[in-house]
């Protein structure tokens, strides 16, 4: 089984921070790419969650900065 899961902010009515899916979430991938193109790194196999947490609070990496544009996209600033 593929687990994936939302290590971005919470996208109100889409999906949620850390949010996990025991399946892979297409649709739900789609839309929170129209809200912007970053929402896509931050989408992460479970089996690389660790990584992907100590990646996104290292500041000027990619999840790092996808994390902080997605959060403005979005409104949750």
């Amino acid at each position: 089984m593929k687990q994936i899961a939302y290590i971005g902010p919470t996208i109100r009515g889409l999906v949620k921070k850390n949010q996990i899916f025991t399946y892979e979430p297409k649709a739900i991938m789609e839309k929170a790419g129209r809200l912007s193109m970053y929402t896509g790194y931050l989408f992460v196999r479970m089996d690389d969650i660790v990584s992907k947490r100590k990646e996104l609070r290292e500041q000027g990496t990619l999840l790092n900065i996808s994390y902080k544009i997605v959060q403005k996209e979005a409104g949750n600033v």
